[in-house]
This record gives C-alpha cells, structure tokens and sequence, in this order.
C-alpha cells in the first residue's frame, strides 16, 4: 500500500517534523492506551450488578480491578524496557561490527534491527489489546444470569500485562512524537467521561432500558472501536510504502543522543517524583480525608479540564506553533548536529536544559542533517540559553513538600497547621488540586525534558519504570495505611505516649501488613468466592469502611495509578 507521504523520512527528521500519519496514530494510541483502566473503574459499579454481587462490595470490586491491571503491567513494562534497551546497546557496541549504519543513511540495517525488534511488537501489542477487548466483551455476555466474574478479573488482569508493554513500545518508537502521544493521554478523560454520560443520559432510564447491562456493553465497544482505529493507522502508518521506501516511518537508532547531558537528572527526577509519589496521596489522603466531602467532586471536575492543558502546551512549544523559535527554548529544545568536538556545548544531539551552542551548518542546502560546523566568520557564535527550565525543579520540592504537610496533618489534629488545613474548604481544596497539578506540570515537563538531555535512550524508558514501581506500590501502601488509620478510634489511638519514632514505625508495619493482605489476594481462581467470603468474615483488612460515605468517594474519585485518568461518574446518586 502506497500512502505518499511527503514529509521527511525518519532517519532524517531531527528537527522533529510532524507526519499526519504518524501525528493520529500516536494521538490513536494515546486515547486508546488507557481505555482498559476505564473499565476496570468507570463500569466498575454496572458490572458489580451485572455480577449479582451485593453493592456493599463496590469499593473492594473496583479496587481488585484496578490493581490486577496495574501490578500485571510492571512486569510487562520490564520486559519492554530490557527489550529497548538491549537492541540500543546492541546497536551502541556492535553496530558498527553488524554494518548497522549510523543516522542520516536511510537504507542502513539500523532501521530494519528496529523495525524486527520494537516495530513489529507493537504492532503486534496494538492488535493484541484490541483483540482483548473483544475477548473481554465476549466473557462479559456469556455465563447466564451471574455470569463469570473471575473471567471478567483474569481478561482486565491480561489486558494490563499487553499495556504495560504497549506502553513502552511506543516511546521506545518514535521519541519526536511523545509529547502528541501525551496530550492524547491527557485529552482521554474528558472524552470518555463524555461518552460515559451521554450513554448513561440515554440508558438510564431501569424501567425502559436494563441499564446496568448495556452501559458496559457501550463501554467495551467504544473501547473496540478505539483500538480497532487505533491498530489499523498504526499498522499502515508503519508498514505502508512510502516514496518507495517501506521502513519510510522508522526512526533509526542514533549514536549523538546516546550520551546524556548531566542535565538530564533534573527531567529524570520529574518523571520520577511526578510519577511516583502521586497516587501515595491522591486521592485517598487529599482530597479523600482532608477535604470536605460536598467539594470532592469539584475538584475533579476542575482538574479534568485542568490536566488537559500542561501537555498541549509544552507540545505546541515544541512544535513552535506560537513562534518557531519555541523550539529551540522548549523544554525538548532543538536537536544540534554539530561535528563531535572536544568542546561541551557543541556535542552532537539535543542542546538540552543548558546555554547550548546553535548549530549553523556549513552547507545549508540538502535534507541530510550537515554535521559540519561553520565556524569561519563567526558562523557559530550564537547561544540558546535553555537552562530556564530548572526553575521548575521547585515543584519537585513542593509536591514533596504538601505530601508531608497532608500526613503530618493527619496525625497530628491540634497542631495549627493541621486545623488550617483539614476540613477547611478554600485551603484542603487549593492544596489538593495544587499536588495534582504538579504530578500532571512534571510529567508533561519531564519526558519531552529527558529527551532533550540526550536520554531518549537510555534514561526515558528507566525512569519512567521506576516511577510506575513507586507509584504502584505507593498506591497499595497507601491504600494500607488508609484502612489502618480509619480502623482506630481517635479517642483511644494507637501510638499515644510513643515516641516519633515509635509511632513512625507502628504505622509502616500495620499498613505492610494490611498491603500484603491485598496483594496476596490478588491471586485468585474464584473471585466471587473471594468477594463474598469478605462479607461473611466482616474482613477489617479491606471491608470495614464500605460506608455511604467512603463508597461514595471511590464512586466520585478513581483514578490510574500509571497515568493519572479520573473519571466523574454520573452514577453517584444510584450508590447514595
């Protein structure tokens, strides 16, 4: 299939060029990247009654959804990460041994190591999540009147393994294409969440309609229809002749951005603390236990609209849709391909967070990236000074910051600060939403930043692996710990008359404890079993806060673990 593209061949887009074609396919994969999250949340509470399970379990189902997807994805993601990174070290040390070619060769065996070993798994990954989808949509239907609950868990549980690895795969892919891939992330809430209400507005209505079946049954073929799009404009996008050229689409492995700039730890903390401490607070402890609850909903509604707007900015910096000249001061800044010199600044690749030497060519003319310096006449006297961006490392020290002031508050309710804060509408409210915002401003900084600083290769998958471990993991034990905290009595609490320290230690070991209860029970072969024996043995480790009150806040504020999505139910009335 010939497609025609007119836009620069891969190996030679370093000014970052952007492809239609390339462009939707990595907008496809943004919207559709998080669509089994969606169902293991938003129809959560309508799969609950499908099931035939008490509603009382609502916040133990959801909870067991939501963290089979999450815990199956990280070893996927390690296995995309060796899988990276082993062909780029391969490509860095033997390449030259294998005759893979180096960039600007659009015929090298560079492209063809890539496209065996990144390409064609993810396209591979693509058709497999939309293949699961089906699959999913299927057990859904089957199984009578209580259908089979446990298949409904192990299919969301594989579909988590298959993003963990999709997810890699595409920044392993393209990385010019990244922060459009973000801001399709970023612009899926809404989206789905209209979706969501619009199919709710029409099937709402029990006497007309068996509503709690068919929401789902919407929501699994919206998720169909996505990733359907989106397999088909990436497989075409990838595999499709251009000018001649098949492998037209895939950027090549390159030897100038294989040694990051010392800059690149500011961008790598970013993606790690943005990533990582995020759901260790959110939004169990703010907005779940400091805010009052009237406002919870509020502040979603607020932050998805907010959320939308960090990573479409700095991709439109990027882009130079403001002004050309953004390019070069985004925080991706401007790929230089000087000659390799003794001299720091005129190191080959992206300039960086940092004064960087402008690259003047010394001939122009050709598409071809022209390594050779023009330093007669002062040819190459210009300087961008780039290194702006770590100003924003305050919001590593911020979000840090307001996460000690939420827990200290917590547990200590007759400091001024805590009374300040906790139940008091204006300031609980502004916090929360001010922590969120620096998870999203981080993350929509941090990726196009590492990439800036050299470390598309090396540094960006790594980082963003730590930072899923520390968010997931975070999440679970933060999870822990809220049960534990709720379970005590103010009036006779636990670590009074202990010492700091003490009380510190108490609280790591009841919530481990409680932690390792959810995990284990993660692995199961009979789900309904499982969830109904929580009720008969009055299980305090995860059962003994199925309140209107905490059920509601699981209803009004869910949420990914890996990639931040909420989304506001129009359910929350039907659960009150």
């Amino acid at each position: 299939m010939e497609l025609g593209c007119t836009h620069t061949d891969a190996a030679l887009n370093f000014t970052g060029d952007d492809c239609p074609y390339l462009t939707a396919s990595f907008v496809f994969a943004g919207l559709s990247m998080m669509l089994n999250i969606r169902l293991a949340y938003s129809s959560a509470p309508y799969a609950l009654i499908r099931y035939k399970l008490p509603e009382n379990l609502f916040s133990v189902f959801v909870r067991r959804m939501a963290s089979a997807l999450e815990l199956w994805c990280l070893p996927s993601m390690l296995l995309g990460n060796i899988l990276d990174n082993g062909v780029k070290i391969l490509f860095k040390y033997y390449g030259d041994k294998l005759k893979l070619g180096d960039y600007g060769d659009s015929e090298n065996k560079s492209k063809q190591l890539k496209q065996w070993t990144i390409i064609y798994p993810s396209i591979f990954t693509m058709w497999s999540d939309f293949i699961t989808y089906v699959v999913l949509l299927v057990v859904y239907l089957m199984g009578g009147d209580y259908g089979n609950v446990t298949a409904y868990y192990g299919v969301i549980a594989v579909s988590g393994f298959i993003f963990g690895i999709n997810m890699t795969l595409v920044y392993a892919v393209d990385f010019n294409y990244i922060p459009v891939y973000v801001a399709g992330e970023n612009s899926f809430p809404a989206l789905t969440s209209l979706i969501h209400y619009f199919a709710t507005l029409i099937f709402g209505n029990r006497r007309k309609w068996n509503s709690d079946f068919l929401i789902v049954v919407i929501d699994i073929s919206v998720a169909i229809t996505i990733s359907f799009i989106t397999a088909t404009l990436w497989t075409v996008s990838f595999l499709s002749t251009h000018k001649t050229d098949n492998k037209y689409h895939i950027q090549p492995f390159d030897k100038n951005i294989s040694k990051p700039h010392w800059e690149v730890i500011s961008p790598t903390l970013m993606v790690i603390v943005g990533m990582g401490l995020v759901y260790a607070i959110y939004p169990g402890l703010a907005p779940g236990m400091i805010v009052p609850f009237y406002l919870i909903d509020k502040i979603e509604m607020v932050l998805l609209i907010a959320t939308i707007f960090p990573p479409v900015i700095v991709a439109l910096l990027i882009k130079g849709s403001f002004n050309q000249a953004t390019t070069e001061y985004s925080p991706k800044s401007a790929y230089q391909p000087h000659k390799n010199g003794s001299e720091p600044d005129k190191d080959p690749g992206f300039g960086g967070w940092r004064h960087y030497k402008k690259h003047i060519p010394k001939n122009p003319t050709g598409l071809s990236p022209d390594f050779s310096c023009k330093t007669d006449d002062g040819g190459e006297n210009q300087f961008v000074p780039n290194w702006f961006w770590h100003f924003f490392d305050l919001l590593i020290v911020i979000k840090i910051t307001l996460a000690v002031i939420f827990i200290y508050s917590l547990h200590y309710r007759d400091s001024s600060l805590s009374r300040s804060i906790i139940n008091q509408p204006k300031m609980s409210t502004i916090l929360s939403i001010t922590f969120y915002m620096c998870h999203e401003i981080l993350l929509a900084l941090g990726f196009p930043g590492v990439i800036g600083n050299n470390g598309a290769d090396y540094v960006m998958l790594p980082a963003q692996y730590i930072g899923a471990l520390f968010m997931i993991f975070l999440a679970f034990y933060s999870e822990g710990y809220i049960i534990e905290y709720k379970s005590h009595d103010p009036a006779h609490w636990p670590t009074e008359g202990m010492t700091k320290w003490n009380a510190f230690c108490y609280w790591c070991k009841r919530a481990s404890k409680i932690t390792n209860h959810n995990l284990r029970s993660l692995f199961t072969t009979d789900l309904r079993r499982d969830l109904l024996l929580c009720i008969q043995k009055n299980d305090h480790l995860t059962c003994i806060y199925l309140t209107n009150h905490w059920l509601c806040m699981y209803v009004c504020v869910s949420g990914c673990h890996l990639c931040g999505f909420r989304f506001v139910y129009v359910y929350v009335g039907e659960w009150l």
